[in-house]
């Protein structure tokens, strides 16, 4: 029985993986155009981008037990899917999505929450995070840690989720939370750029 659980386990973590490095290399194209009130523009954004995510993480705590766990794969993906979307509009926004490579998208995804883990992709000059280019071996095993730690995580709430009510709140409530702090890093981020060019233009 041991063994089964353990197989499951391993199978989860190897999906989240493989999710995650489709999601980062596949980054999804944007509507938005930089406007002269960018920053009201984003702070609507990301609150709205929060809001889905929560919405759409309540559906998470349904299945209770490990096979609910596994089962809720998609609905993972969905939440990744609205965040990656976030940036990627976040980066549009500020007229700066020819800046949004895969580094960058794992730096902003994944910054406040496996913050060991991609701290070696980004240095700071100054006011700007400068995001360093990885190949693709180095990515995808960046990527495989992400996927393990996330994983490992996810399953210790399993218990959580044995009380559907409970589960529904607390998984909303973080996933509210943690797209508003993706939606925060992308932000800063791609304004630092966008307001350095800007002085860049003004010098010149």
């Amino acid at each position: 029985m041991s063994d089964c659980t353990d197989e499951k386990m391993e199978n989860f973590k190897e999906k989240i993986s493989s999710l995650l490095f489709e999601l980062i290399t596949d980054i999804p194209e944007s509507l938005y155009t930089p406007s002269e009130n960018s920053d009201d523009k984003i702070k609507k954004l990301i609150r709205q981008a929060s809001i889905k995510a929560a919405t759409v993480s309540a559906t998470l705590s349904v299945p209770a037990g490990l096979t609910g766990v596994l089962t809720s794969i998609p609905d993972i993906a969905a939440i990744w899917r609205i965040q990656a979307q976030l940036v990627s509009d976040i980066a549009a926004t500020y007229g700066k999505f020819a800046q949004l490579s895969r580094e960058a998208m794992v730096w902003c995804l994944f910054r406040h929450s496996a913050a060991q883990l991609v701290r070696d992709i980004a240095v700071r000059t100054g006011s700007r995070i400068v995001v360093q280019k990885l190949s693709l071996a180095a990515l995808e095993t960046l990527l495989t840690k992400i996927g393990i730690k996330i994983s490992t995580k996810f399953l210790g709430k399993v218990a959580l989720r044995a009380i559907p009510a409970i589960g529904a709140i607390g998984n909303g409530a973080y996933s509210f939370y943690d797209t508003t702090e993706v939606g925060k890093t992308a932000a800063a981020y791609f304004k630092a750029i966008a307001d350095q060019d800007q002085e860049a233009d003004v010098i010149s």
